[in-house]
């Protein structure tokens, strides 16, 4: 009888382990990791993601710009764009992806985009916002940013996209507020 019960035993084991090794392939790759983007479902999942200030901070500086708050580091600016409500990932050509959000309390026009390569580093960062100095401009500002030394023009085209995809111009205050958007783009270029 003990005999036959270890070979039920064993024969239920043998059916049991492929069972629970087969479960484990649709398990959630876990947190999201900023070295692999892919485990991020949106801009404020990877923003908050460890490494990531570090390396917002080593890819922008420490320059302080006007864009959602009046004379804000740069750096600031982009968590705060990125740290609210937005859509989910935007896989690009090259393994590369598009993070993209608004600041928490301001969805009218404002927000942010970061552009990540398959390991996570930045490539791009884009604001679409209404310059807010002592008072915010009537109108919409795009401001992109990327390295020197790289392959820009497919980051600038992706960052152009989001900021005048049908989904984010219906967040705009006023149907006016584009116009004449390409004078009010800018390019800048960092080291």
């Amino acid at each position: 009888m003990c005999k036959l019960l270890q070979a039920v035993c064993l024969i239920a084991l043998l059916l049991i382990m492929p069972w629970s090794a087969s479960s484990a392939e649709g398990v959630p790759a876990g947190p999201c990791r900023m070295i692999d983007p892919s485990t991020c479902v949106n801009a404020k999942d990877f923003s908050h993601a460890s490494g990531f200030s570090e390396a917002l901070g080593h890819f922008i500086g420490s320059s302080k710009v006007s864009y959602f708050q009046s004379d804000r580091s740069l750096s600031g600016q982009a968590m705060s764009g990125l740290g609210g409500a937005g859509a989910g990932v935007v896989t690009l050509a090259d393994k590369r992806y598009l993070f993209s959000a608004c600041p928490s309390r301001d969805c009218r026009g404002s927000a942010a985009a970061i552009i990540v390569n398959e390991y996570g580093q930045i490539e791009a960062l884009g604001f679409s916002s209404f310059h807010c100095d002592a008072a915010c401009d009537d109108y919409r500002h795009l401001d992109f940013y990327v390295r020197k030394n790289g392959d820009n023009d497919p980051l600038i085209a992706a960052l152009k996209n989001w900021a005048t995809s049908d989904s984010l111009r219906k967040t705009l205050p006023s149907t006016d507020a584009d116009n004449g958007i390409d004078g009010r783009t800018s390019i800048h270029v960092l080291p």
